[in-house]
This record gives structure tokens, sequence and C-alpha cells, in this order.
């Protein structure tokens, strides 16, 4: 009975092993044939070495012109009084606050300032400074009784030290101060650059006049000649 049943399991196995050969041969040759022929076409339709290159170089040039240029650092100078170099000698500059009402700093921010006619003088007791006649036009956007004086004094922020050293000079020397620009600083706030000065006469803005133009014309032959 035993030897019949082992018989009959042997041939089972048999038959299934050779159904799996039969079967997954054909299976096996057509994948392989599959790969094979898909790695070919890949080969063939492969772009070649320089196509890439050039492809590549031309992305990056789109790139570079699709990249926005940076902006410009804008200028914190508000205005400069160019007068005041040529009509004085500059000794001594310092950099000093300003004391501004909010409607003045709204003006000063749309350009409405002038430095032209300004000058500065210390007051009696020395203990601070007094910028007059320097133009600050009204503002667009606010009320009549919020408005300003246009020419009114403001005081400087300077120190009394500072302050005193001006009162003598100006009394003593005949020197006078002026104001030559007004910027914004680091934190956003007023300043203006003032000056010590010594007026000059005729004579001495004949030279200086006759030393700028020798200069530029310097500057234009070097620039004609420059390789």
């Amino acid at each position: 009975m035993l030897t019949r049943i082992q018989a009959v399991t042997a041939t089972v196995l048999f038959v299934l092993m050779a159904f799996s050969i039969s079967v997954c041969a054909p299976v096996q040759s057509f994948l392989l044939h599959q790969t094979t022929t898909l790695q070919r076409c890949s080969a063939s339709r492969a772009p070649p070495l320089q196509y890439i290159t050039t492809t590549s170089r031309y992305k990056t040039q789109l790139q570079a012109k699709r990249t926005k240029k940076k902006a410009k650092a804008r200028s914190n100078i508000i205005c400069i009084n160019r007068q005041a170099r040529l009509n004085y000698e500059i000794i001594e500059t310092m950099e000093a606050g300003v004391a501004l009402k909010g409607t003045e700093v709204k003006s000063i921010r749309d350009g409405k300032m002038n430095l032209g006619d300004g000058y500065v003088r210390p007051t009696k007791d020395g203990r601070s400074c007094l910028l007059y006649n320097v133009h600050i036009g009204k503002h667009d956007m606010s009320g009549e009784y919020f408005q300003h004086e246009e020419r009114r004094e403001r005081r400087l922020l300077v120190h009394k030290q500072q302050a005193r050293k001006f009162l003598l000079q100006t009394e003593t020397s005949g020197m006078t101060i002026v104001p030559l620009k007004a910027y914004f600083n680091d934190d956003n706030k007023v300043k203006l650059e003032i000056a010590l000065c010594r007026g000059k006469n005729v004579r001495d803005k004949r030279v200086d006049i006759k030393n700028r133009e020798a200069k530029r014309e310097e500057q234009r032959i070097i620039k004609s000649f420059r390789v």
C-alpha cells in the first residue's frame, strides 16, 4: 500500500516540475528579450555628449538672464549746499542732529528742503546752536493747523562744549557756520553736516575755479588717451 502511494506522489511531483520548467522557461526568455531590446533602444536614442553640454550651457545662460538685477543702493542724502564750498573755505566739519516737527519730517522725505541760504548761530549763553533760514516746504496732505513755518529757526542737537567752542570762534575769529548737507543716518534720522568756515574773496574764488578747470582738462586728456 505504501509503495503505491509513494509511486503516485513521485509521479505527481515529476509532472509538476516538468510543467513549471515548461512554463517558466519561456517567460524568462521573454523578459530577457524585452530588457535587451529596451537597452538597445535607449542606447540608440541617447543624445551625444556635445549636445548635452550645449543644452546645459544654454540653460545656464537662460537662468542668468532671468535672474533679476540687484537694485541699486538708495542714497540717504536729502540735499547738498553747493554754494557753501564755493563761497567759503571749510575749516572744520561735524555732524549734528536737528529738532523737527512731524510735518517737517514728512516734507523732507518728499524732498522739500533747501540749505542754500541757511546758516548756524550759537546762542548767547553758549548752550546750543540754532539753524536759521533753511527752507522746508509745507506738507501737502496736512491741514493748516498742523503746518509749520517754512523758514523758522530750528534748534541743533549739539553738546554744550561744542556750542561754546563755536561761539568763541565766531565772535573772536569772525568765522561762519553753515550747513553743508542733510541726510538720513543708519537709524533713519535726519542729520546735518555743519562746517566752521572762513569767507573767500574774489581772488580765492578765481583760483579755485582755475584749479577745477585744470583738473577737469587733465582728466579729459587722460580719458582720451586711455587704451
